[in-house]
């Protein structure tokens, strides 16, 4: 079973109730959470129990660190949400960064309000969620993502927690640094509690489960040969060979995606005309689905014209009828057997 703590704040400034607060206290004390990548992951995983923890925070300096102290003392969690309001939103909002500022317009619930001070001053952090994998067009309600948690308590306390797990390098079960973010959440009267506690669970979901990134790459062939490309010095995947491609961004299909993706990184106008088939492999932390996409070019390519490359220092005509000795990366090696067999 796996434990996530949810936090909320007292109500502050002119308002009765906390949204914040509403959602937290009246989330289940108990949830199954479903793989929100389970479509693309090569073989079904189990749902997950979780334990809900919730923690109500006093809008002050000591709510800030209620969190902090907790994980200092030992306290273990597989996920930590804090939630706050934001009266001027009209929509949910995952923060990404915590700014390393205080700011008080107003003052908090002890009658504190520091103007322009920095937290700790060693810089702005930012969450540790893997957002840039997320899909929030596949939530269940509508919420976008923040570089402005503000400069006051929401920000502090996400600062002071982000801190902690950073400097005592808590992890996760993955290994990953503990994963922690700031849900800003509009009034009651624009977002009902159920809506904000759907987002909690795709939320969840997406801290909990190791995320599958979807990839699009392209074939490309000339007479017994296909196009391959080796990643430039400084990338994750130096010297290494790839069919070359990317990332699906949001909204597209592996099609249009390789479409853009090749322009992106060849300079090259490419026709995507069909899907011949779908690899994965595992990586530390994420599973890659790579999406083999069979396109034409009707012009010549000029393998050793490299100053047009992006992402890639080199191009390369593979011969189908043999598999030459490189290093690969991930799961494109098992492409060139398969069509060598083709």
């Amino acid at each position: 079973m796996m434990k996530v703590l949810l936090t909320g704040f007292h109500p502050f400034a002119q308002h009765q109730t906390n949204i914040s607060w509403q959602v937290a206290k009246s989330f289940p004390d108990s949830a199954t959470i479903a793989d929100p990548w389970a479509t693309l992951r090569k073989r079904q995983l189990d749902v997950i129990q979780v334990n809900v923890e919730t923690i109500e925070l006093s809008v002050d300096l000591s709510g800030s660190k209620v969190v902090s102290e907790l994980l200092r003392n030992g306290h273990k969690y597989d996920a930590i949400i804090h939630i706050g309001l934001a009266e001027k939103s009209l929509q949910p909002r995952i923060e990404r960064v915590a700014k390393d500022l205080i700011d008080m317009r107003i003052e908090d619930n002890s009658g504190r309000k520091i103007v322009s001070t920095a937290i700790s001053g060693s810089g702005d952090l930012s969450s540790n969620i893997q957002h840039q994998y997320w899909k929030l067009e596949n939530f269940s309600n509508e919420v976008i993502f923040s570089d402005d948690a503000g400069e006051y308590l929401c920000n502090e306390t996400l600062y002071r927690t982000l801190d902690t797990i950073h400097n005592l390098q808590i992890k996760d079960k993955y290994s990953r640094e503990l994963p922690c973010f700031f849900l800003h959440l509009p009034l009651e009267s624009n977002y009902s509690i159920s809506r904000c506690q759907d987002i909690v669970k795709d939320c969840i979901a997406h801290m909990l489960y190791l995320p599958v990134i979807e990839v699009a790459a392209a074939l490309i062939e000339n007479d017994d040969s296909f196009l391959i490309a080796k990643r430039s010095e400084g990338d994750e995947f130096a010297n290494k060979w790839e069919f070359p491609g990317g990332k699906l961004e949001s909204g597209e299909t592996p099609l249009t995606a390789i479409e853009r993706e090749i322009m992106e990184e060849l300079t090259l106008k490419v026709r995507p005309i069909n899907n011949v088939g779908t690899w994965h492999h595992q990586l530390t932390d994420k599973e890659i689905c790579l999406h083999l996409i069979k396109c034409q070019y009707d012009g010549i390519i000029d393998i050793d014209n490299t100053e047009s490359l992006t992402a890639h220092s080199q191009l390369m005509w593979h011969p189908k009828n043999e598999l030459i000795d490189i290093e690969w990366i991930g799961s494109d090696g098992s492409i060139a057997q398969f069509l060598q067999q083709e």
